[in-house]
């Protein structure tokens, strides 16, 4: 297996889970970019307080090409990550899929990555067309608090046949728990860190299905009156530049998912 330790950067956060440690010793701008510590490979703080994962080195990328120094802020939870940002406590929020809501709370840049939502699991994977089969088979769906998973899931949800099927599970490694346990019937992840995960808790072999939930692009969502139209203009046409390179990343972890 590729080493996790080699792909990722070393940020680290101070006794106050924050890092003073910034990109570069001349910037324009300093920003705070909020990492939820449970999404590994993607975002992830070790025991060390070291910030690591793909998205944490996509920022680093993306606001270094931008002439901008950041510090990364661990947040309590994900659910909890719009409200930091309008609060001020962060003023960037990695992986955020666009909805009309969330435009109200900041500026979305362009699209840096895509992400596979996927279904995981005990049982091996058959061919489905619809989430609508599943559920009605009565099998019960575990999903991350607050996290949007494209039209499909928030219309099922929304109907009272299927509505107490989804069940809401704070954080992945619960999700994956109760799985195992068979508490629930399937759980629904990025591709990525649902096959990374799968690997290194769960004794029972997780299977991966080819349904696509969501396959969704996500943005940096930026907090309102801390970055100008200009600095907004830098990010996004950083993100373009570096599309090869995060290319290029994405891939690399991607395979770190899938090794055995």
């Amino acid at each position: 297996m590729v080493s996790f330790v080699a792909l990722i950067a070393s940020w680290h956060l101070s006794a106050a889970q924050h890092s003073t440690d910034i990109i570069n010793p001349v910037c324009e701008t300093n920003a705070k970019v909020g990492v939820v510590a449970g999404w590994p490979p993607l975002t992830s703080v070790t025991d060390e307080g070291v910030a690591q994962g793909l998205d944490i080195e996509i920022a680093k990328m993306v606001f270094e090409r931008a002439g901008m120094c950041v510090e990364f802020v661990r947040l309590p939870s994900a659910a909890r990550s719009f409200a930091q940002l309008t609060k001020g406590v962060v003023d960037v929020v990695l992986m955020v899929s666009y909805t009309f809501k969330r435009k109200q709370w900041g500026h979305f840049t362009q699209p840096y990555r895509t992400e596979r939502m996927r279904l995981f699991s005990l049982k091996p994977p058959e061919s489905v067309y619809s989430l609508l089969a599943l559920l009605s088979s009565e099998a019960t769906i575990g999903l991350s608090i607050g996290s949007y998973y494209g039209e499909e899931i928030k219309s099922l949800a929304n109907q009272e046949r299927f509505g107490n099927q989804f069940i809401g599970i704070s954080t992945i490694q619960r999700r994956i728990e109760l799985l195992a346990k068979q508490r629930v019937d399937f759980i629904i992840e990025d591709e990525i860190v649902g096959n990374y995960l799968s690997q290194k808790w769960s004794d029972k072999p997780i299977y991966i299905w080819d349904y696509s939930v969501h396959d969704n692009e996500v943005h940096f969502l930026l907090r309102k009156n801390k970055f100008s139209p200009s600095q907004r203009l830098r990010i996004d046409k950083a993100i373009d530049e570096l599309h090869l390179q995060i290319s290029q990343l994405v891939a690399r972890y991607r395979q770190l998912g899938q090794a055995k």
